[in-house]
């Protein structure tokens, strides 16, 4: 009876070392294989990869995209994000857009206060906002029309557009979850008056 107690003890002694040797074995190889592939790279680049991922994170960078209702844009653009300002709620999203549509070509730069409502916290999966801040753009209206040469066959293509510079006002609506993807409506009046319903990532 004793006997076999002592047996059982044993094997219990050598099995665990050998099990605990295995795991520590099996990591060291892990690491050697993650150290060797990291030398393959070299170290500039992996510096450059380094500084591009901080000033993403830094700066929380995005990208957004949608349509324009009035005029009928294609729209798209980037931003980032400092904050907080002030209050953990508040921080500023400066941004640039662009905007393609059959008659208008847009750009604009905008500079908004983003406020996120109270209630949201760290848990919420959807954090709703609101936002606003100046517009400074530039917009594009052209066409052309095919007009026939007097005591001719042929046809002469003229182009007719202009170009304005806009100053606006942006007022915002929307939610961001915590994964970084949004949706917001858009709305610019003062300058060229617009309507946008946007989706982004903010990295």
């Amino acid at each position: 009876m004793y006997t076999r107690h002592i047996i059982v003890a044993l094997a219990l002694l050598l099995l665990v070392p050998t099990h605990h040797a295995s795991a520590q074995s099996a990591t060291a190889s892990a690491r050697t294989s993650a150290d060797v592939q990291a030398t393959n790279v070299p170290p500039q680049a992996q510096q450059v990869a380094a500084d591009v991922e901080d000033t993403v994170r830094r700066f929380r960078v995005g990208v957004r995209g949608g349509i324009g209702l009035d005029p009928e844009l294609i729209d798209f653009g980037a931003h980032a994000t400092f904050g907080p300002i002030f209050t953990s709620s508040l921080s500023f999203r400066p941004g640039i857009n662009f905007g393609v549509g059959e008659v208008t070509t847009a750009f604009a730069v905008n500079l908004d206060m983003i406020y996120t409502l109270p209630g949201a916290t760290r848990a919420t999966r959807w954090a709703p906002y609101v936002g606003a801040g100046p517009n400074f753009g530039l917009s594009h209206r052209g066409f052309s029309a095919d007009i026939p040469v007097e005591g001719t066959d042929t046809q002469s293509r003229f182009n007719f557009g202009d170009t304005d510079f806009n100053a606006g006002f942006n007022f915002i609506a929307g939610a961001r979850n915590r994964s970084g993807m949004f949706f917001e409506m858009n709305a610019t009046a003062y300058g060229v008056s617009n309507v946008r319903l946007l989706a982004g990532y903010t990295f």
